[in-house]
């Protein structure tokens, strides 16, 4: 149900609870019983898209050796949650004193950016600031692409992972 309502909201935040439950499968009264107000089902879905993106995100840094692997491996992983982005950053204000919504895990990223410039990778004469918001911007237009079939996902993910890369690169060959 959960995967169903943010895949919904991810396009249209006024889709109703009916159309969540059609999605997902279940009856209204399936829905209403495990969510009985429209916020409790919000509430959840925020909290199951943030969970996702810090699920795949974790998963995707297995592995990674510079911080240039991992920003890469981020944006993937957040491209590739593609609705639970959508859901989540399509409107600024949407969860706005929403005690489930915590942008906590922009310090993270901002550490492996540094960390990132400190390595090379990323050129140190743009500010850590600026860099994450390319890279957030990146992930929601790539998401957006895809969600209106202008890019297959994985086109997608290439395409905003080699602007991004080229964009605010160190321009040492050796980053990738």
């Amino acid at each position: 149900m959960l995967d169903a309502a943010i895949a919904l909201w991810s396009r249209d935040f006024s889709a109703s609870l009916g159309d969540i439950a059609e999605r997902a499968a279940v009856s209204r009264s399936t829905l209403h019983r495990y969510f009985p107000e429209r916020q409790a089902l919000v509430d959840a879905a925020l909290a199951e898209a943030v969970a996702a993106i810090e699920r795949e995100g974790e998963k995707a840094l297995v592995g990674c050796r510079t911080a240039v692997d991992e920003l890469s491996a981020l944006m993937r992983a957040g491209i590739d949650n593609g609705d639970a982005i959508l859901f989540l950053f399509s409107d600024p204000n949407r969860f706005a004193g929403n005690p489930y919504w915590d942008e906590s895990e922009d310090e993270d990223v901002l550490g492996v950016i540094t960390r990132a410039q400190a390595e090379g990778g990323i050129a140190a004469d743009v500010t850590p600031g600026w860099i994450l918001g390319v890279f957030y911007s990146l992930i929601y237009t790539a998401a957006e692409a895809i969600a209106s079939d202008q890019l297959p996902r994985h086109r997608a993910v290439d395409v905003a992972v080699r602007t991004f890369l080229h964009g605010v690169g160190s321009g040492d060959s050796g980053a990738h």
